[in-house]
């Protein structure tokens, strides 16, 4: 509740306009919630008050309860604040466009969550890094049933891929590109102790390998971008459609980054909001994806299925 007030003059008295009368000199007594007078400043007149929900308010004025928006525009808010989002935005989910494209060829469906969650907080293509430092296209062949799948890579001890950050984005960490002489390839994700995930053990207990480091086992300086955990407590999931299907999670186009948001998935795909070309060629014609609780029109948010959540957090820098 906010109670407005009126100004006065350099005599004490009210400028303002009261409540069904005319402009006011009247000056107005000040009460405390016992009807004590208040002291006030030399020169000030009292100001009668009256109480009402527990507050007390000058004779004559009202109150007006302010109340949040009921919709907040995400999108428009980020607009504003970067006049570069939507090019910013596909850079970002480039990776994950690719995966879901992937996932519609091949019918295996990589993701990276916790278990629990009904939602990727990450999709995983060939060109997703490992744990160890190699891609995903370089460890062996894998099948949607696939749970534990070894690098190709001779020397390395791998014993299963898993999905992680190769970009500061990844994490939330914007500012790297914002720093003149930031070179992204040279990036990694890092330990509590300070080295980075190619300094760890890439099986086992993930012990760190640099001398005289006594860290047992990889513990993230980082949280998840989507979801604010922490990357340990995440898995690497190899599923097919079926596998998501009874798992209740989003497949066909819904698989599509921001599925349920059509102005931010036709950004994804082509890097505008208003051109849905791409959306439409995918989701069309013959070995189209698989179409299941399909956004009618483009500024229609799509039904889930009681499955919401998309995984998306906004960071505007």
């Amino acid at each position: 509740m906010v109670t407005t007030f009126g100004t006065l003059n350099n005599t004490g008295q009210s400028s303002r306009t009261s409540r069904g009368g005319a402009a006011g000199n009247q000056a107005m007594v000040v009460r405390g919630r016992g009807g004590q007078a208040m002291q006030l400043p030399k020169g000030m007149q009292p100001i009668p008050m009256r109480e009402e929900g527990g507050m007390l308010i000058p004779e004559g004025y009202t109150m007006r309860k302010i109340e949040p928006a009921k919709n907040y525009d995400v999108v428009s808010f980020a607009k504003a604040m970067n006049q570069d989002f939507a090019p910013r935005l596909k850079k970002l989910f480039d990776p994950e466009t690719e995966a879901a494209l992937e996932a519609q060829k091949t019918g295996i469906y990589i993701g990276w969550r916790c278990p629990e969650f009904k939602h990727d907080c990450q999709r995983v293509n060939k060109m997703s890094k490992c744990f160890c430092g190699h891609l995903l296209g370089e460890h062996a062949q894998y099948t949607a049933k696939s749970l534990r799948v070894k690098c190709a890579q001779g020397g390395c001890k791998c014993q299963a891929f898993v999905w992680t950050p190769s970009r500061p984005e990844d994490v939330g960490e914007f500012w790297h590109q914002r720093r003149r002489d930031f070179d992204p390839s040279t990036w990694r994700a890092k330990c509590r102790c300070k080295h980075t995930h190619e300094e760890h053990d890439p099986a086992g207990s993930r012990r760190c390998k640099s001398r005289g480091c006594s860290c047992g086992h990889f513990d993230s300086n980082f949280l998840c971008a989507a979801c604010d955990k922490h990357w340990e407590i995440h898995e690497t999931f190899f599923e097919s459609e079926q596998d998501r299907i009874e798992k209740g999670l989003p497949y066909g186009e819904m698989y599509l980054p921001f599925a349920e948001m059509p102005d931010l998935r036709n950004i994804a795909l082509t890097g505008r909001e208003d051109d849905d070309s791409t959306y439409l060629a995918l989701t069309q014609g013959e070995g189209s994806i698989p179409q299941s609780n399909r956004p009618v029109g483009n500024n229609a948010p799509a039904n889930f299925g009681g499955n919401t959540k998309s995984g998306f957090k906004p960071v505007y820098d």
